[in-house]
């Protein structure tokens, strides 16, 4: 793919949803559960189906590419875990998983010669393919939640790699890389928590506006991922775990570490410093732009240190896999600075520290491997890997001895190799950052980057010398140093990419570096430029020979010193001069701390105590006063009682009284009622009798008046000569009457009364 037709992908990218790069990170998963499986019945077909799943997930991967060429494949579950998982595939997240895919199925097919004398070989090849699919999450991610899950994830499945021969040693290697794995993590996530609170998403895009908006200082942020993504890095001074275990882990895991692993920090890196902390809109003025220029300067001089203590380190060790674990510090360290002056020169310059960090990426995940392949070859035999012990292996491994002189000449920059177009792009970056930049420390960085170069020359040239220059051991010359063929074709395959890669730099830099870099907000006239960079050029091929002359010198002094077989005290370690002191503040701040609180704790209990003591005795006194009150008002009380219940008795004496002469009253009065209820009966009859006698009487009366009453009225009136109306009714009898018979009344009613 040329640089036009990037570009015109680039401004014509649509959107594509589809399950691939979800399949590519499950598959792998889903292979380690039937390689677990597999393991309980047959141990080939358990080696052989972790081949294949290795295989299908590479498959997988280099199917996104058509994709990739047309836009960017999303995909989203939306009710994963609340806030959802998001898959997102551009062309860096293709390169990186392509690279991831192809490491590890090389890695897997060394590993099923490299394994067979191990234990534990099913979990063995469980935890490879997890690591991989792990791997591949971190890189087909479409937002930093889903980044951070699978980069933990990938931490603890590959301590589970490191530890595998459970020594005590490798337990002591895998514990260190653990704390520090936890340590980036939470670091990662604080970063994360900041992010989401002030800008409400964590898609992987430019957000520098929205984080200035929200107040949010780059300052703060971006250290916390550098810190997270710089310890899978191995980045100086967080790479103390890195030598460690590459040391005690199996070859196979330090081939795919170097290869995958350590650029998944790389990758990290790069999303956050080189587009989430970019403006929306490319090469714009906006606030902040200046804060991360400054920060990129600052990742230039961190690169810079991490190359120069990677290499100073790799000088200094004796054992084989320990000197390419410090070359791993040295090499991320070219890359971290291209990294560092991608981020410093922005939009009009940085494409080209953009271009050579991810070009060196490519070259040392194929070199690195084929180096740790090559000594875990040795190793298989030998049982040791200390240069001053296992040497003359030139004689005895010749195939091995001349595929790692390739691998040394790529990584060293010489011209042919790959190594060489690489860090020669990286050269030409770091001196763009002095040139436009304005910084004039970098031209002292830059004299310390061709150091660093020769550097690498003198450490792998001890490493080619112990262990295949020289005499072998007796005990070495009896054995049989048979390299199985599945390594030899492995170590051709990348002996021959090497040499591919530095004949033909063109390809991998118009087909894969650059279509990566125009998604990204680089000046298109600047990744033009890069695009034609001419590696060729007398001022780029003067620059190896320069090293090669100052690598020499150096090696010769150092050997004439004896520098080689130096060991340095304890006092000069980064563990001693960083990390012990920061630990012992920690701790003696915690005690102290500690012993304060306690102290304070003791007084206050003291103190409380006595309080409470004095209470206590107040307490006793006023429940002894208590006391005294209740008996004495006991006393009181039943005197009280005594008297209420003699006064009760008197009452009760009364009532009784009382109610004799009330029940003696009751029964009078209901004899009295009785003779009363008899003499009603009595008068009533009598006078029922009375009244009607009362009547026949009135009633002759009234006959006989009226009689008597018309003789006289005729009689007077003939004496008066007139009429008269005059009646003994006149007389009001009726009412003499009723006197008579209410006399009558009483008379019997005091009589009968008297006489009942």
């Amino acid at each position: 793919m040329s640089f036009a037709a990037a570009q015109e992908i680039n401004a014509t990218t649509e959107t594509i949803t589809s399950l691939l790069p979800v399949v590519a990170v499950l598959f792998p998963l889903a292979g380690s559960v039937l390689v677990l499986l597999a393991g309980l019945y047959a141990e080939k077909f358990r080696s052989a189906l972790a081949v294949l799943t290795a295989l299908v997930t590479f498959g997988l991967v280099l199917a996104i590419y058509p994709l990739v060429q047309h836009g960017t494949v999303i995909y989203h579950f939306a009710d994963v875990m609340e806030y959802g998982l998001f898959f997102r595939a551009d062309f860096l997240s293709f390169l990186f998983a392509a690279l991831f895919a192809g490491s590890w199925l090389l890695a897997t097919i060394y590993a099923t010669v490299y394994m067979k004398k191990e234990a534990s070989q099913t979990r063995f090849y469980v935890f490879l393919l997890s690591t991989l699919g792990h791997c591949l999450g971190v890189v087909l991610s479409g937002d930093l939640f889903s980044l951070f899950l699978f980069f933990e994830l990938m931490t603890f499945s590959s301590y589970v790699l490191v530890i595998h021969r459970q020594t005590e040693q490798a337990i002591r290697a895998g514990t260190i890389m653990i704390y520090m794995g936890v340590a980036g993590g939470l670091s990662l996530l604080m970063g994360i928590f900041m992010l989401y609170w002030g800008v409400g998403t964590l898609e992987l895009a430019p957000l520098l506006e929205e984080i200035m908006a929200a107040g949010i200082n780059p300052l703060v942020v971006i250290p916390l991922f550098i810190v997270g993504f710089g310890i899978k890095m191995g980045m100086a001074p967080l790479h103390i775990w890195l030598p460690r275990a590459y040391e005690e882990a199996p070859s196979p895991v330090n081939a795919i570490s170097s290869a995958a692993m350590l650029k998944a920090g790389a990758y990290g890196m790069i999303r956050i410093l080189t587009m989430v902390f970019t403006p929306a809109t490319p090469g714009a003025a906006v606030a902040g732009v200046e804060i991360v220029k400054y920060i990129g300067f600052a990742i230039i001089w961190v690169g810079i240190i991490t190359m120069l203590l990677g290499a100073t380190l790799a000088i200094l060790q004796n054992n084989a896999k320990r000197i390419l674990g410090c070359s791993s510090i040295s090499q991320m360290g070219y890359i971290l600075m291209g990294i560092g002056v991608a981020t410093f020169l922005g939009y009009e310059k940085g494409a080209m520290g953009f271009a050579g960090s991810l070009y060196h990426i490519i070259n040392h995940s194929v070199f690195k491997a084929a180096l740790f392949m090559m000594v875990g070859a040795i190793y298989l035999t030998t049982l040791n890997v200390d240069i001053t012990k296992v040497r003359g292996m030139f004689k005895k491994v010749p195939l091995v001895a001349v595929t790692f002189l390739i691998a040394y000449a790529g990584i060293g920059g010489i011209p042919g190799l790959n190594g060489y177009v690489s860090k020669t792009i990286l050269h030409h970056a770091i001196v763009d950052a002095h040139k436009y930049g304005h910084a004039q420390s970098l031209l002292f960085a830059e004299k310390l980057f061709v150091l660093a170069s020769a550097m690498t020359l003198v450490y792998f040239a001890k490493l080619f010398e112990g262990l295949f220059l020289g005499r072998t051991r007796p005990e070495d010359d009896e054995k049989s140093f048979k390299v199985s063929w599945v390594i030899k074709s492995l170590l051709i395959l990348y002996s021959g990419i090497i040499l591919a890669i530095g004949v033909f730099p063109e390809f991998v830099l118009n087909r894969l570096v650059i279509p990566a870099a125009a998604g990204f907000s680089f000046d298109p006239k600047n990744v033009a430029y890069v695009a034609h960079v001419n590696v060729w050029a007398w001022q780029d091929l003067k620059e190896p020979l320069i090293v090669f002359i100052l690598a020499a010198v150096l090696y010769l002094i150092l050997d004439h010193a004896r520098a080689f077989t130096w060991k340095p005290p304890e006092w000069l370690s980064v563990e001693f001069m960083f990390y012990l002191p920061l630990t012992r503040f920690f701790f003696q701040t915690c005690c102290r701390f500690g012993a304060s609180f306690d102290t304070a704790i003791n007084q206050t209990y003291m103190k409380s105590g006595k309080v409470a003591s004095a209470m206590c005795t107040y307490i006793t006194s006023f429940d002894s006063s208590i006391n005294d009150a209740y008996e004495k008002s006991g006393s009181v009380a039943r005197k009280i009682v005594n008297q209420t219940e003699r006064f009760d008795s008197s009452i009760n004496d009364a009532y009784e009284k009382s109610g004799s002469v009330a029940r003696n009253f009751v029964n009078q009065t209901e004899r009295f009622d009785d003779a009363l209820n008899d003499a009603y009966e009595k008068s009533g009859r009598t006078a029922k009798r009375l009244v009607n006698k009362t009547a026949e009487l009135d009633g002759a009366l009234d006959d006989a008046y009226e009689q008597s009453g018309y003789r006289s009225r005729s009689l007077w009136d003939r004496m008066r000569g007139r009429p008269s109306d005059w009646n003994i009714k006149n007389l009001n009898f009726d009412s003499l009457l009723m006197a008579l018979m209410l006399g009558l009344f009483l008379f019997i009613l005091i009589y009968y009364t008297k006489f009942a």
